[in-house]
């Protein structure tokens, strides 16, 4: 069989990017509707029923654009009515998608469920597979007009009901949610005319505004990576909108970076291979991408969520032995009632065996009854940790293959840690308490799993000593890593 030639061999590789990017985006923007609770076989169907007919018409178009002979006024009308379509259906959104009275937004469960209108879907399909097959339909002018009304109604459903936002922020939210639209197109329009396929697919940037708000925090409950820290199913819904999301900003820059490349001239040139025809830079450009995002989102570490600081530990004392890729954890806390003076009160036990390289591991607790001598002796130590100290590097991550080290935190003092790092040694004091601690009767067992999106490279000390959520601050303060 003859081999086709390296420029139609990357137009294949290009249009399977761009109609790749299209569905998983699609896909995206309907996951994180609330309402599907993160169920992947129904985020599938969905995707399926509503919005994959639409999109194979898109794919289609360029079958009646082009036509042989190639019209100017054909490509001008078109041009003319989808811009025109665009910019209507961006006006009619804004106000609709924050208003209280969008007409779709209680309907989309009704969408959802797949009561839809199913004439539209047939038209779409008719006309598609009609000018997939015999290169023209009289239904695509129909076709055409309907896309955007129905575009417009998918939007206004899957919005969600409970959407808050700004005038841009809703523009930004159109512009990502016709992304696919233009991805698709892109994906059919490279066999007929690769410049036009490649600058529609570089236009389709125009959704990434709303990708960086989506994906950068949640409500202040976490970026998309640490979603994958959860240790239990309390977001369990964000799974699939986090997975979507993190794939849709690497096939979106795979998609920029090929286009981009497949517009260069065909006289540039490196080991004599024409740079246009190379895919691999893009694929390089996507992982530095995520490879970037991802180390600024998973330190320092933390679970989705927020914390009351109504109640929180008087004093903590933090031992981890670490040998090769095995850690040993254990943390004591004791606690007060609420109120001052903050007395002592009762005690807490936590700990781990967890090895790098492992996503969960397991959580042990416990809790004790603390008895008179123990509390003086607790009231003493935190009284002389207000003292200054000497300053203390801040806490991160141990990357020493042994490892021997304390730290130790009292309410109204900075942490203070003693590792063979820095070379200090723990007080006596701290480490007496600490074992005879260790020693009293415990009772309440617990067991829970922790997660580590890093594989156990970004759980840190404070994390074991309870700063696990996205609303714990900490900071050096020059005595040490204060934590708020």
């Amino acid at each position: 069989m003859p081999q086709k030639s390296p420029v139609k061999q990357q137009c294949c590789v290009s249009a399977l990017i761009y109609a790749v990017s299209a569905a998983v985006s699609t896909l995206f923007m309907i996951a994180r509707n609330s309402e599907l609770d993160g169920r992947w076989l129904g985020i599938f169907l969905v995707w399926l029923i509503v919005c994959v007919a639409p999109l194979i018409f898109v794919f289609a178009y360029p079958h009646f654009l082009f036509l042989e002979p190639v019209s100017r006024n054909r490509l001008r009308n078109a041009a003319i009515f989808h811009g025109v379509a665009a910019i209507i259906s961006l006006l009619a959104f804004v106000p609709f998608s924050l208003s209280s009275e969008n007409p779709l937004r209680d309907f989309g469960d009704s969408l959802l469920y797949f009561l839809v209108p199913l004439s539209v879907l047939v038209v779409f399909l008719v006309s598609a597979f009609a000018l997939l097959l015999k290169r023209k339909s009289h239904l695509t002018t129909l076709a055409s007009i309907l896309f955007w009304a129905y575009w417009l109604a998918l939007a206004l459903a899957f919005v969600g009901r409970w959407y808050q936002g700004s005038g841009i922020d809703g523009a930004y939210y159109f512009f990502c949610f016709i992304m696919p639209a233009l991805l698709a197109f892109a994906s059919g329009a490279i066999s007929y005319s690769p410049k036009i396929a490649h600058v529609t697919a570089i236009v389709s940037v125009i959704g990434a505004p709303f990708l960086y708000r989506e994906l950068r925090w949640d409500s202040g409950m976490g970026n998309v990576w640490v979603m994958f820290n959860q240790p239990d199913d309390r977001f369990a819904f964000y799974p699939p909108s986090a997975v979507l999301g993190i794939c849709s900003v690497a096939l979106l820059t795979l998609t920029i970076t090929t286009a981009a490349l497949r517009l260069l001239p065909a006289r540039w040139e490196i080991r004599k291979f024409p740079v246009s025809l190379r895919t691999w830079p893009g694929f390089a450009a996507s992982f530095l991408v995520l490879a970037l995002w991802f180390s600024q989102s998973v330190l320092p570490y933390r679970i989705p969520g927020a914390v009351d600081y109504s109640d929180w530990p008087i004093l903590e004392i933090l031992h981890v032995e670490k040998r090769g890729l095995q850690f040993h954890e254990t943390c004591v806390k004791v606690w007060a009632r609420l109120g001052r003076p903050r007395n002592p009160d009762s005690l807490s036990f936590s700990g781990n065996d967890r090895r790098l390289f492992q996503y969960r591991f397991e959580e042990r607790g416990a809790s004790a009854k603390l008895s008179e001598p123990l509390i003086r002796r607790i009231e003493t130590v935190i009284a002389s940790s207000s003292q200054p100290r000497v300053v203390r590097a801040t806490v991160k991550p141990i990357r020493d293959w042994n490892a021997d080290n304390w730290y130790f935190i009292a309410e109204g003092s900075g942490l203070r840690s003693y590792t063979s790092a820095n070379g200090f040694k723990p007080p006596q004091e701290i480490v007496d308490l600490f074992d005879d601690l260790e020693k009293l009767p415990r009772s309440s067992p617990s067991r829970s799993e922790l997660r580590d999106v890093c594989l156990g490279f970004c759980y840190d000390p404070l994390s074991e000593m309870g700063y696990l959520f996205a609303n714990h601050r900490c900071f050096n303060d020059g005595h040490g890593t204060v934590c708020r």
